[in-house]
């Protein structure tokens, strides 16, 4: 049974003939997934192997752990260096958890696929297409076996917001690596300035890569945005992108430290920007200190 499925795997890669090949080896893999019901216990937080096990499909258990790693570092960096943010760290085992287990879920339904007595080609239009489609992009990270999973329903959501806009990235999912100006005037990509604990604001500006910054920096609605981001609750870094996709200009997108989108504004709306920031802080103020704090939001960019 099992050479007949190489036969088949083979012949399916290469249009229906079986090029020549020497087998050296055989062995079963047994697929042990696992699942914590708790990833969080007061200080003690679980991540990678110790919080789940995913053997289906090639370096699974690695992406996720480093996912995990990602969204973990820079939440407990904000709780170490600015004091208790429960809601902020709970939301991790909340938004990795559900990313996982739908991870599992979606290998179980595979498996069968790739177990049943025809082999994957029988059960996928354009069988080694199909194939090569449906495993490739799971090791690479990409499609539903693989890509980044989407943190649509995470407490740190800021919820509806007056100026929010669609944009090609839905809220909570991981953004794309667009070319941006730095604060230095440098050119980059935009996941270079990840990982270093603050908040990402970008501003969408077409043209605006033909020209140094300083002889924009202060032009247009940038003195308002600069003024509504240094109001923030947080440390974040402005940065300027010619375009990002399904976004219009002067579109203002606020990205978490791990590369997540919180939410995509129409124009410079300081107390929208404010309020989302808050959100993803996780343990947002009374009514009363929001309406301060949105007020003089508003004061900085007029």
């Amino acid at each position: 049974m099992l050479l007949t499925r190489i036969r088949e795997t083979l012949a399916g890669w290469n249009g229906g003939t079986v090029p020549p090949y020497e087998l050296l080896d055989t062995g079963v893999h047994t697929v042990h997934h696992r699942l914590a019901r708790r990833w969080r216990a007061d200080r003690v937080f679980l991540a990678g192997d110790a919080a789940h096990l995913l053997g289906a499909l090639g370096t699974h258990g690695l992406d996720e752990g480093l996912r995990d790693a990602d969204n973990l570092a820079w939440k407990l960096a904000l709780a170490w260096h600015h004091g208790p943010h429960e809601a902020l760290l709970d939301s991790y085992q909340t938004e990795r958890r559900a990313i996982v287990a739908s991870r599992l879920r979606a290998a179980d339904q595979t498996l069968p696929l790739l177990r049943g007595g025809g082999g994957l080609r029988t059960y996928v239009p354009g069988s080694s297409r199909g194939l090569d489609t449906l495993l490739m992009d799971g090791h690479l990270g990409r499609g539903a076996l693989g890509a980044p999973g989407t943190y649509a329903d995470s407490p740190l959501t800021p919820g509806r917001l007056d100026g929010e806009t669609p944009v090609g990235t839905a809220p909570g999912a991981a953004v794309t690596d667009v070319i941006v100006t730095a604060e230095d005037g440098t050119f980059v990509r935009l996941r270079d300035r990840l990982g270093r604990g603050a908040l990402l604001v970008v501003l969408i500006a077409p043209g605006t890569g033909v020209w140094e910054r300083r002889h924009w920096v202060s032009a247009g609605i940038m003195p308002r945005l600069a003024a509504a981001v240094s109001a923030l609750p947080h440390r974040a870094e402005l940065l300027v992108a010619e375009s990002y996709p399904g976004a219009a200009a002067h579109t203002v997108l606020l990205v978490r430290p791990d590369g997540h989108l919180v939410t995509a504004l129409s124009g410079v709306r300081p107390a929208d920007l404010y309020t989302a920031a808050e959100a993803v802080l996780g343990e947002p103020g009374t009514a009363e200190t929001k309406r301060d704090a949105k007020a003089d939001a508003g004061a900085a960019s007029s």
